[in-house]
């Protein structure tokens, strides 16, 4: 029995497609690493699935032998096809989506019942798929990804580190990391030059801010964040266009001290500041739409 390194070589030679490294088409080729992801999934024979990035089907194959549903959704025309052609597309549990997961009206195409997500995300739309997620998060209970190292350790954060920011503040808002897996380059084919993390998280039943105050939130995590360096002092007065010492008055009153940086604040801080923001006539003056400005994301 050809292993499953083999299998992989022979799927590429026997086709004209070659993995490129912008969509982070790097297959896995350890077959205790693919077991080890199914373990994070913890798959009942009930369960529905969402995979991101079936590629050549290895782990799809899996799914679809130990869950009772699976939706895939492929990027790729080349992998698209060899997947309809493929033994996969008879099986009534397997259920293909050829388009962009940014894209893809997932909240039509996805079952009513919850469904446990399953993907590998390369770097360039590891945050854009997340936010995406999250907003759609009322499908989810599970949540196994495999990301860059880098973006794992954003999501995983703690305050006070070079890596805590916007991202890890969304998604532990939305929910827990409960379990890693490392994944080294020679666990892929073709070979990655970064090293990858799979993350279990488990969604909470609900945000830990309510959908009314998001957009509160959303400011202001782009102004924590935005310029590092400055005091929350200085960056929140000019997001809220509001005096110095009003602003500094108001953070006191949670006592928070103004000249502390947006880094050193727990989630808890930020959880606590957008409800008492969302109640605080310093929002009163902002228009809507200063307020709801696309997330910056790349802290």
């Amino acid at each position: 029995m050809p292993t499953l390194y083999e299998e992989v070589r022979a799927a590429l030679r026997e086709s004209e497609f070659r993995p490129r490294k912008r969509l982070g088409q790097n297959f896995l080729v350890h077959e205790h690493v693919l077991e080890a992801i199914l373990d994070l999934l913890a798959l009942e024979m009930d369960d529905l699935v969402l995979e991101i990035g079936p590629g050549l089907g290895a782990l799809t194959r899996r799914l679809v032998d130990r869950a009772a549903g699976v939706w895939a959704v492929e990027v790729d025309s080349i992998l698209t096809r060899r997947l309809q052609e493929s033994d996969l597309i008879a099986n009534q549990k397997f259920h293909l989506i050829s388009g962009d997961i940014l894209k893809v009206p997932l909240a039509e195409i996805l079952p009513k019942q919850k469904i446990k997500l399953i993907g590998n995300l390369p770097y360039s739309i590891s945050t854009p798929v997340l936010f995406r997620v999250f907003e759609l998060r009322d499908h989810f209970t599970s949540i196994v990804l495999m990301v860059q190292k880098e973006v794992a350790d954003r999501i995983a954060s703690a305050p006070g580190t070079k890596t805590y920011g916007t991202l890890s503040v969304w998604c532990q808002i939305h929910g827990q990391v409960t379990k890693k897996l490392q994944v080294s380059p020679e666990a892929f084919f073709p070979q990655p030059k970064v090293r990858s993390t799979v993350l279990k998280m488990e969604l909470y039943p609900r945000p830990r801010v309510s959908p009314e105050e998001m957009t509160v939130l959303r400011g202001l995590l782009r102004a924590a964040f935005g310029q590092r360096r400055k005091t929350l002092g200085n960056v929140l007065g000019n997001w809220l266009k509001s005096g110095r010492d009003e602003v500094e008055e108001f953070l006191r009153s949670q006592h928070i001290d103004p000249r502390r940086r947006g880094e050193t604040l727990s989630i808890e801080n930020f959880i606590d500041l957008t409800h008492a923001l969302a109640s605080s006539h310093l929002l009163r003056a902002q228009p809507m739409d200063h307020l709801a400005k696309q997330l910056h994301v790349a802290n």
